[in-house]
């Protein structure tokens, strides 16, 4: 029985963490019936721009939002229903459920990436990931460097991330100017390519630089990776680095292959870094907890208190052991959880992450 629960959890969960649509109820007033519903559908909208959207951009951009928006609140409500409907001395008070969809390339979405309101960075943009490698004495096949970086990509929460691989021959991508790698982009439908070159190169045996000069019969290598990164809607290089990584086997092909991945995954955690919000203002990030008592919830707000580039931490809802803060942050939702673990004695267990959503369950 236990195990059918955990099993039914876990589906539950799994299905809270992939729905984009956002449910509210709020209320709206007017002269008449209409005129107040209208108004419940612009709060609903309104409500989920608080969470997408960090404050100072909707105040910056407040004019903008009400014309191009708000007054189109109707079509970016996907359903809703009227709760309660009342004449007041004054005209009419409407409140309704509605559900907003914020599913990255919603009617909503786009509406605001095309206005600027929001950043590619804030959808779940399509990443396109060209470094090839070589190594300083032989040909290395299938790049290391690249799959560390992808890889740092999808642990961060980015679902569309493409491998370019042969299917792109460019003989040095690092000088790629604007107009290729925008060709190359839309090549492979990107919002965002990351471009680079990665190389590695044997040094000898580790044990040459140990006290008496012992020798290990290892064999090892330091490594390399460049990369650039080009956001396609504003045409900008918005990331650019180099990495480097070392590594030993007994075979120079493996630890060359080591060395290449551990240069890729820190060049992967610091673009990952960039997109998220490091080079612009926060994001909002919806942080999703299930606790067995109130108290375990506590302690998450007290640690996302403490991040340092969190702020307005906002308990939107608790209900049954499910907890749902409503913060920004300026980075992804991994570094998040990483950054609560650190902060926290209590055991944390990540459920899933997508490009703006962390669900932690806590024991």
């Amino acid at each position: 029985m236990k195990r059918f629960a955990a099993v039914i959890l876990s589906l539950l969960l799994i299905l809270s963490a992939t729905a984009f649509a956002k449910s509210v109820t709020v209320t709206g007033t007017g002269m008449t019936p209409s005129e107040a519903e209208n108004d419940a559908l612009r709060m609903a909208v309104e409500n989920t721009l608080g969470v997408l959207v960090d404050s100072e951009t909707l105040v910056q951009n407040s004019m903008l939002i009400r014309d191009q928006i708000y007054t189109q609140s109707r079509g970016f409500v996907t359903d809703y229903s009227v709760v309660a409907r009342e004449q007041t001395s004054g005209g009419w008070r409407v409140t309704i459920n509605a559900t907003v969809d914020t599913e990255p390339n919603s009617k909503l979405m786009n509406e605001l990436t095309r206005l600027g309101i929001i950043n590619v960075q804030l959808r779940n943009p399509k990443i396109a990931v060209y470094v090839p490698e070589s190594h300083i004495q032989y040909r290395v096949p299938d790049p290391a460097g690249e799959t560390a970086i992808v890889k740092a990509l999808i642990n961060a929460g980015f679902s569309n991330v493409t491998e370019v691989g042969t299917r792109l021959n460019v003989a040095n991508p690092l000088n790629m100017n604007a107009a290729q790698m925008t060709q190359a982009a839309q090549q492979f439908g990107a919002d965002i390519m990351i471009v680079g070159e990665a190389f590695s190169e044997g040094v000898g045996d580790p044990g040459q630089w140990l006290p008496g000069n012992q020798r290990t019969n290892m064999q090892a290598c330091r490594a390399r990776v460049e990369a650039k990164m080009f956001v396609v809607r504003t045409g900008q290089i918005i990331a650019a680095d180099g990495k480097y990584g070392s590594a030993y086997d007994n075979s120079q092909a493996v630890a060359s292959k080591k060395a290449l991945a551990a240069a890729g995954q820190l060049m992967g955690e610091y673009l990952v870094e960039q997109i998220t919000g490091m080079y612009t203002s926060r994001q909002g990030v919806e942080v999703v907890v299930y606790a067995a008592d109130f108290s375990k919830v506590n302690l998450v707000q007290s640690a996302l208190g403490q991040v340092n580039r969190v702020k307005n931490v906002n308990l939107s809802s608790y209900e049954g052991g499910k907890a749902v803060f409503s913060v920004q942050y300026g980075g992804s939702p991994q570094t998040l959880f990483n950054e609560l673990q650190a902060l926290t004695t209590t055991d944390l267990t990540l459920q899933s992450i997508t490009y703006n959503t962390l669900t932690i369950s806590v024991r």
